[in-house]
């Protein structure tokens, strides 16, 4: 009888593990694919990011203000049909021209900031522009520093050219949102779309427990190795 409870209870701790093996390998089949869209859509955009003297509200006001100048100054200047990588070149080139565009723009403002753009690929945190989700990982990314650099960013896509000025306009440049489509599996594409309003919780949790993953761990090599193998 006894020998009877303890094979009961070694097939119970059987099915339990089992379970939990199940749960385990099908939230990293979810990274996994989140993954794979994150690497996608790191290979097809140019982030913009613009970061304000400081948080004041005339700091963030003229965070605006530069990011309509810059903005202005990359559609009548870059040609962005040439693909991402010579847009970067294009933009890296001028980038002393911009820097000169926009201090003189501040100073008819009255304000003399330092200005400097820096063309870089950073890791950023899981963010969603328009309901299109974006997820943690390394991209890259345009940068322009305000004065101290100390206030809050603005961002947008910048390549393909998804960068929404007019707040009242939600919808994304549909020629461009076609684009980013078109870089895309489609069960990547429905993944950054669904994912995207980031509105239950079992989502929430995902997202942030693979931003975790990715945000703290990911510069470790023996993470890496684990990461690319699931």
């Amino acid at each position: 009888m006894i020998q009877k409870i303890r094979v009961s209870k070694a097939y119970i701790l059987a099915a339990v593990l089992s379970l939990l093996s199940f749960i385990l390998i099908y939230e990293f089949l979810n990274f996994k694919q989140i993954d794979a869209l994150q690497k996608d859509l790191s290979a097809s955009v140019v982030r913009l990011h613009v970061i304000a003297n400081s948080n004041s509200k005339k700091d963030q006001e003229l965070k605006l203000f530069v990011r309509n100048k810059v903005i202005e100054f990359l559609s009548n200047n870059i040609d962005f049909s040439k693909g991402k990588y010579q847009v970067l070149k294009d933009i890296d080139r001028r980038k002393y021209q911009i820097e000169s565009h926009i201090k003189q723009a501040l100073l008819e403002k009255g304000k003399n900031y330092k200005v400097r753009i820096s063309i870089q690929r950073d890791l950023f945190p899981n963010r969603v522009y328009n309901n299109f989700l974006f997820p943690s990982g390394i991209y890259d990314c345009v940068k322009v520093f305000i004065g101290d650099s100390k206030g809050k960013n603005w961002w947008c896509v910048i390549f393909p050219p998804l960068c929404i000025v007019d707040e009242a306009k939600l919808e994304l440049p549909a020629e461009a949102r076609e684009e980013l489509k078109s870089s895309l599996s489609k069960k990547e594409y429905l993944i950054a779309t669904s994912y995207g309003s980031m509105d239950n919780m079992p989502v929430k949790l995902r997202l942030k427990i693979y931003e975790i993953l990715k945000t703290k761990f990911y510069k470790e090599a023996w993470f890496r190795r684990i990461f690319r193998s699931i």
